[in-house]
């Protein structure tokens, strides 16, 4: 297995997950990848971050094909959650005369994942010399867990920032311009919207320090999925900063659960009726489309519309499953609007308003429900509240 050049002494050691489909829950139809950077300096070599365990061979297999891992000086430990950080004592083991560093947090956080393994803490005054080339640190507390870290080399301006900027996709190719941008892109949202939503403001913040630090990567190498550079750089720069700001367009993501199509023919209307007010609207069956990807779609939308009937007073668990998924990622700043159908008891649209409303979410609308197969009059009357779902939305 060979390393592939990243920038001028620094090559991509890492490993490709194509077998990967949920990632504690937010599924992954591409699979992923677990990035490692191997840096020559002239007088010592450093590996940045490692690999989850079942794959440090593969790893230690590309280190290899550059340099023998014995000989690596440093390992620096970017995060310590088990994507990357598991491997952390096999890896050690093949390169033995390696000092290991991490962030503050992360010196703790190694500790307790590794019974008691210590390491040594660097932070943003500290700079390491590699003989020729430097590496540069910057904690990033909340991007996306406390003991966080950015690495950067300024010699050959390439950014290592770990999780940020990171994608779920195993590709064959290794840069973003490789495998398409908007493909990159795309993947660089789902990731965002359903790792980073909650922790927007200390994203850009981070995005910021960047900066002020004199910062001025050409290369940013996260350590999942592909690598930026070129204009695919400046897309990601690009698209960080409008998620980041929390600016929407007019939009409305229509999401619903059925049972015997009533809750589908309604939400169909209901679509219908938002789209004669031009306002943009996504559609999507809980049944059919994961929740990842739903979320996705949010990411930019002012609306978010929940549909289903009720079961056992209560309802759909496909639903009660995405209300607790968003949750945890918090999508503030958006409107609510609730509709469903029922037989002989509802409930479904109390349940799903309490749960949601919780959250922090505006639902101004009254609530929209029919019993039964909707007639041609129930639907009708489904697209003219659609319409008010439209005009809410385009009015925020």
């Amino acid at each position: 297995m060979r390393a592939v050049p990243v920038s001028d002494g620094i090559w991509w050691v890492g490993v490709i997950d194509w077998g990967l489909r949920d990632f504690h829950g937010y599924e992954t139809p591409r699979g992923t990848t677990y990035n490692a950077y191997l840096v020559r300096g002239e007088g010592t070599w450093a590996l940045i971050d490692t690999v989850k365990t079942p794959f440090v061979p593969e790893l230690l297999s590309r280190v290899s094909s550059i340099i023998d891992p014995a000989e690596i000086g440093l390992i620096v430990v970017n995060h310590i959650e088990p994507d990357h950080n598991s491997g952390l004592r096999d890896v050690m083991a093949a390169m033995p005369a390696a000092r290991v560093v991490a962030s503050g947090s992360g010196v703790k956080g190694v500790a307790e994942y590794h019974d008691g393994l210590v390491v040594e803490a660097v932070g943003a005054a500290d700079t390491i010399d590699l003989g020729g080339k430097t590496l540069q640190f910057m904690p990033a507390p909340m991007v996306h867990w406390p003991d966080s870290m950015f690495t950067y080399c300024p010699e050959v301006r390439t950014l290592m920032p770990n999780d940020a900027f990171g994608q779920h996709l195993a590709s064959s190719g290794r840069f973003a311009d490789e495998v398409g941008v908007d493909l990159a892109i795309e993947e660089l949202g789902i990731y965002y919207a359903n790792i980073l939503m909650p922790l927007g403001a200390q994203v850009a913040k981070m995005v910021g320090k960047i900066a002020d630090a004199g910062w001025d990567p050409e290369v940013i190498a996260p350590s999942h999925g592909v690598i930026w550079r070129g204009d695919a750089l400046a897309a990601a720069y690009a698209a960080y900063a409008r998620w980041n700001s929390g600016v929407k367009r007019d939009k409305a993501v229509v999401v619903f659960s059925t049972m015997w199509g009533s809750t589908k023919m309604l939400a169909e209307a209901i679509t219908d009726g938002i789209t004669a007010e031009g306002v943009e609207v996504d559609m999507y069956d809980l049944a059919l489309t994961s929740g990842a990807h739903i979320t996705y779609e949010l990411l930019e939308a002012k609306a978010l519309v929940l549909g289903s009937p009720t079961l056992h007073h209560g309802m759909l668990y496909r639903m009660a499953g995405f209300i607790q998924y968003i949750e945890g990622l918090k999508p503030v700043d958006r409107m609510v609007a609730f509709f469903g159908s029922f037989g002989w008891g509802g409930g479904a649209i109390k349940q799903m308003r309490e749960r949601v409303t919780a959250i922090g979410l505006d639902a101004p609308l009254e609530d929209f429900s029919e019993k039964f197969k909707p007639t041609e009059e129930d639907l009708s009357a489904a697209y003219a509240w659609g319409r008010e779902v439209g005009v809410a939305t385009k009015a925020r």
